[in-house]
C-alpha cells in the first residue's frame, strides 16, 4: 500500500517550501518506517524515511518520490532554532544543490523533506564495497560536486564550513552528484570544533585559527576527490597519500621537469578496483589538481571556478 500526502500548506515566509504536519508524515512513511541510516564521517547518524507527495509544480495529479529526514536536536531551543534555519531553504535552486520541498517542526521532531535521490550518499557507493564506480563516473561525481560548490561560493561569497563532507553529497540514478546544503548554524562550530569532527577535512589554516574561508572549501573538496579516486577513507592515510604527491612534486621541480606531463605518483594510489581502466594522462592530471586543491598555503589555492574548468578538460580525455 501506498501512502500519500493530500494537505498543501505553505510557509508564509518561503513559498518555495510546504509545511507538512507530523501526522502527515506519520502516515506517508507508513509510521517512520526506516528506509536507510547513514553514518556520517563526523560521527552524526541520518535516519531518511521515503514517501509519496502530491507534485504541486505540475498541473496534472502526479506524484513524486521524496525523502524525509529525521533532524535530532539537542533542545526546545535548538528546534526553534533549526526552524529558523530552514525557512531560508529552497530560495535558490541548481541541478547540483539537493532540492527542499517542505519541513515539520512539531512537538520534538524536526523533519525535512527533499527529493528523492535514488542512489542514495556518495561515501556508501564509495566505502560499501557493494559496486565499482567507474573512472568517468566518479569524475561526472567530481564535476558535479564542484558546480555545486561554485554556485555557492558564487551567492553567498563565504565558506560552507563543515556543509562540505562525503556523507552530505547525495546521487540520482545518473550519479549526478548534489549537495545536501543546508547554511551551517554558526553558534555551533565551537561545538563541533571541541568535538574535533571531519578533522581530515580541515585545511591548516583552520587548524591554527578556526576560520573558515572559501578556500578552505577547495582544501576540503580536494580531500573529497582524493577519497573519491583512491577509496581511501582513514584520515591518516589521507595525510600520507598528500604528503606524498606534494614531495613527487618537489622531485620533479627539483628535475626541472614538467609535473603536467610527467608521470604522476598518483597512479598507484588510484583505487585498484578501477584495474587500470582509466586514462593516465587523464590520472595525471587529477592528482594535480588535488595537490593544488591541498596546498598548505591557502592564497595559491585554485578558486572553485578554476577547479571545475580544469575537471571539465579532464572529463574530455579519453
Amino acid at each position: 500500500m501506498t501512502w500519500y500526502l493530500d494537505v498543501l500548506r505553505v510557509d508564509p515566509e518561503n513559498e518555495n517550501l510546504r509545511v507538512f504536519s507530523l501526522t502527515e508524515l506519520k502516515k506517508a512513511t507508513k509510521n517512520f518506517e526506516k528506509e536507510r541510516v547513514v553514518d556520517g564521517e563526523d560521527g552524526s547518524v541520518r535516519t531518511f524515511y521515503k514517501a509519496s507527495i502530491d507534485d504541486t509544480s505540475s498541473r496534472t495529479k502526479t506524484r513524486i518520490s521524496v525523502s524525509v529526514m529525521e533532524c535530532v536536536q539537542a533542545s526546545l531551543e535548538a528546534i526553534e532554532a533549526w526552524k529558523e534555519e530552514v525557512k531560508s531553504l529552497g530560495e535558490h535552486s541548481h541541478p547540483n544543490i539537493v532540492k527542499f520541498l517542505g519541513y515539520c517542526c512539531e512537538d520534538t521532531k524536526s523533519l525535512l523533506v527533499f527529493e528523492y535521490l535514488h542512489k542514495g550518499t556518495l561515501d556508501h557507493h564509495i566505502y560499501g564495497k557493494n559496486e565499482v564506480l567507474s573512472w568517468a563516473t566518479r569524475v561526472k561525481i567530481a564535476n558535479g560536486i564542484a558546480q555545486g560548490v561554485a554556485f555557492l561560493h558564487l551567492i553567498n561569497n563565504s565558506s560552507l564550513y563543515f556543509e562540505l563532507r562525503m556523507h552530505n553529497i547525495m546521487l540520482d540514478e545518473e550519479y549526478n552528484a548534489k549537495l545536501f546544503y543546508i547554511e551551517t548554524n554558526k553558534t555551533c562550530l565551537e561545538n563541533q570544533w571541541t568535538l574535533g569532527t571531519g578533522l581530515k577535512y580541515m585545511s591548516p589554516e583552520c587548524m591554527m585559527t578556526g576560520v573558515f574561508k572559501m578556500d578552505s572549501d577547495v582544501f576540503a573538496f580536494g580531500v573529497i576527490l582524493l577519497e573519491l579516486f583512491t577509496d581511501s577513507k582513514d584520515g591518516d592515510l589521507l595525510i600520507a597519500h598528500l604528503t606524498a604527491l606534494r614531495n613527487e612534486a618537489k622531485k620533479l621541480k627539483n628535475k626541472s621537469l614538467d609535473v603536467r606531463t610527467t608521470p604522476f605518483l598518483f597512479t598507484e594510489i588510484i583505487d585498484p578496483r578501477l584495474e587500470g581502466d582509466y586514462p593516465v594522462n587523464a590520472a595525471m592530471q587529477m592528482g594535480t589538481l588535488i595537490r593544488k586543491c591541498t596546498r598548505k598555503k591557502s592564497h595559491i589555492r585554485p578558486v572553485m571556478q578554476k577547479v571545475l574548468d580544469v575537471l571539465i578538460h579532464i572529463a574530455e580525455i579519453n
